[in-house]
């Protein structure tokens, strides 16, 4: 099946879709404790991804640079990077020399491996907004824990060109038919904060994390929030008991999302929930992670087994976990969930993006399939959660 998320109505809001999200989308190499992708950009856009985490530092390569030597901004995957400040000739930007940080990275045997390179990236995601069978379609790389935000930035609009989405406004609410065609270019809050001037920021739009720290939906945002995080204990190598970790995880993530969750950074004394936190608030975007990568072992194996049929349930179990929660504490109250009539806005209340490893053609079209989920369906869901509740 080709996927295409412009067959749901191009009037359909961002925030009123279920899209596959690649986790560290372009780790198509090195060890398999740090490979977390198979294809590339291009092939896994072509599979049903929408939505691509991405990050990006500076690697020294041979070239014709100062001592030989250039710069190329490449994805990595790592625990962490040793970093200095050289002026090399940058591979990206056609050769210029630039003050550029580059970037060694730590955790050798510990899950650190270098990925695609960021030109090849944005070519992959040009090429596929641009052809012929995917032109009504859209893509948003979100760019974190990075290096070199201005060049990124720089780049991304080089290679992009006019298919870098500069609409602005509240992306959570803008239709396919708004973003069709285009690639969004999204910094997490603090890259963003790095592009000081108006015009670094042309082509860039905000994404901001509602779960880091805690916050509430802010309907005037220029950008995207969304809600969610991944990760489970680094100590934690077991194939079935990470996968149970996770789910644990992210069914708690995702409540978080309706009933509200403290502040760590304000003192004790002071602690309160966010109140009306984040996704409560109906048109933020929720995200899960169906994920288990650590530096341990082999994450295709587990990821594998992630998707056979005894533990595929768990990533469904998540994402109506999440719906239900969303139903139990965060619809509006003069909406009754248990009418046929309410199916329209249950829509609304739902993980939006689901985070995956080894993206292909299976795994989207069952993330896409989340979207079939009729509205009559959800609303049965609900009766039948309340007469469980009225059987208490």
């Amino acid at each position: 099946m080709t996927i295409k998320y412009s067959n749901l109505g191009a009037d359909r809001q961002l925030n009123e879709i279920v899209m596959a999200g690649s986790h560290d989308a372009a780790i198509t190499s090195g060890p398999t404790n740090a490979q977390t992708q198979s294809l590339d950009i291009l092939g896994q856009a072509q599979a049903g991804v929408r939505f691509f985490d991405i990050r990006v530092a500076a690697q020294t390569v041979p070239g014709g640079g100062p001592g030989g030597k250039e710069a190329q901004l490449r994805a990595f995957h790592a625990p962490g990077l040793n970093n200095d400040t050289k002026t090399r000739q940058l591979k990206d930007l056609g050769g210029q020399s630039v003050a550029i940080e580059r970037s060694k990275l730590k955790g050798e045997g510990m899950g650190a491996a270098w990925g695609m390179g960021l030109t090849q990236i944005l070519q992959d995601a040009k090429k596929f907004v641009e052809s012929a069978e995917f032109s009504g379609e859209f893509l948003i790389l979100k760019f974190d824990k990075c290096t070199n935000w201005g060049l990124i930035a720089d780049t991304c609009r080089s290679v992009l060109g006019n298919k870098i989405y500069s609409g602005g406004g509240n992306l959570n609410t803008k239709s396919l038919a708004d973003l069709a065609g285009k690639v969004v270019v999204g910094f997490m809050s603090g890259g963003y904060s790095e592009l000081k001037l108006p015009a670094q920021r042309v082509g860039i739009t905000h994404i901001k994390n509602l779960y880091k720290p805690p916050a509430g939906y802010d309907g005037n945002f220029d950008g995207l929030q969304y809600w969610g995080a991944g990760g489970t204990k680094l100590n934690n190598s077991g194939h079935d008991a990470k996968i149970e970790e996770n789910i644990r995880t992210q069914k708690g993530i995702l409540k978080k999302a309706a009933v509200g969750i403290a502040d760590k950074k304000v003192p004790l004394r002071n602690k309160v929930k966010t109140p009306g936190c984040s996704a409560a608030d109906p048109n933020a975007v929720g995200m899960m992670y169906w994920t288990t990568t650590g530096v341990f072992k082999n994450i295709k194996e587990r990821n594998d087994k992630m998707w056979d049929k005894q533990h595929l349930g768990g990533m469904d179990t998540i994402w109506r976990s999440g719906f239900k929660d969303y139903i139990d504490n965060a619809l509006p109250g003069n909406v009754d969930a248990c009418s046929f009539s309410s199916g329209g806005m249950l829509k609304l209340f739902m993980p939006n993006i689901v985070m995956i490893d080894f993206a292909d053609p299976e795994k989207c079209d069952h993330i896409y399939g989340l979207n079939v989920v009729a509205a009559a369906e959800l609303v049965k869901i609900c009766q039948k959660l309340d007469l469980v509740g009225a059987a208490r």
